[in-house]
């Protein structure tokens, strides 16, 4: 029984004092392999080299939407530079998010229109941060790109029409730790909807780990009980959803 976290972030300081026993844990508990994942140029060049040292990392490049605003010509030509590594295999994570609104929104819309750009160019796959802004991610995808759009919405957080929407758009929709969490039920619903050659599950790590693990570091181990209840939903086994989902990975990233 084997999974794909396709979003992590083993790059960040949060496993500096304990990385390779993290990396062992994951995979012993039936990780396949992982797509780390850069928020920035920095982080991105490090998602690299943890992609050049494991032969089971594979890496994204990206800025995120709260650091838009920090972005200079150099940082595009850098991550374009990044991205034409082998082993990055996806652009990302970038995306819009209104909730903290760390950047202004324009800027955010500018920054990810330069992404779109690149996305074009490259034929790389798009993984998407979204929060409180799916419905002006919506117009701006339908606005810049070509329908259907390779790409991912990473820890999908809206519900069945809205991810409906998306899917006839062309995307994967990936599934983290909140699935488990004991309000979501509208959450739930959209996993139990969305088409099984369409799911993914990641964890987002070191950030939103589920149910069992909340208040803690999360790590890519804990994917497990994310699968666990999404074959509840699904009412199929764990094993069988993690076949299908790690097939929809290696398709989603060209693996």
């Amino acid at each position: 029984m084997g999974f794909a976290d396709t979003h992590v972030h083993f790059h960040f300081p949060d496993y500096d004092k304990d990385r390779e026993e993290t990396i062992k844990r994951s995979r012993e508990a039936g990780v396949e392999f992982f797509i780390n994942v850069g928020t920035d140029v920095k982080s991105s060049e490090e998602s690299l080299k943890l992609a050049h040292k494991y032969p089971d990392f594979y890496a994204a490049a990206g800025i995120h939407p709260h650091d838009a605003k920090d972005a200079h010509e150099e940082d595009f030509e850098a991550l374009e530079r990044l991205l034409h590594e082998s082993k990055m295999v996806a652009i990302g994570e970038v995306g819009l998010d209104f909730f903290r609104n760390l950047s202004p929104a324009e800027t955010q819309r500018k920054v990810l229109s330069r992404f779109f750009s690149l996305h074009r160019r490259i034929k790389k796959p798009l993984i998407l941060h979204i929060r409180d802004a799916y419905e002006e991610m919506e117009d701006q995808v339908r606005a810049e790109l070509s329908s259907p759009v390779e790409g991912v919405l990473h820890c999908f957080s809206s519900d069945k029409k809205t991810m409906i929407r998306f899917l006839d758009l062309g995307f994967y929709i990936s599934f983290a730790g909140p699935l488990t969490y004991k309000k979501n039920d509208s959450l739930r619903e959209a996993f139990q909807v969305c088409p099984t050659d369409r799911l993914l599950l990641e964890t987002d790590a070191p950030f939103l780990p589920p149910q069992s693990k909340r208040g803690t570091r999360n790590e890519s181990g804990y994917l497990l009980e994310t699968a666990q209840v999404g074959a509840e939903i699904k009412k199929i086994s764990v094993a069988e959803l993690g076949r299908v989902t790690t097939e929809n990975a290696k398709k989603a990233f060209h693996l």
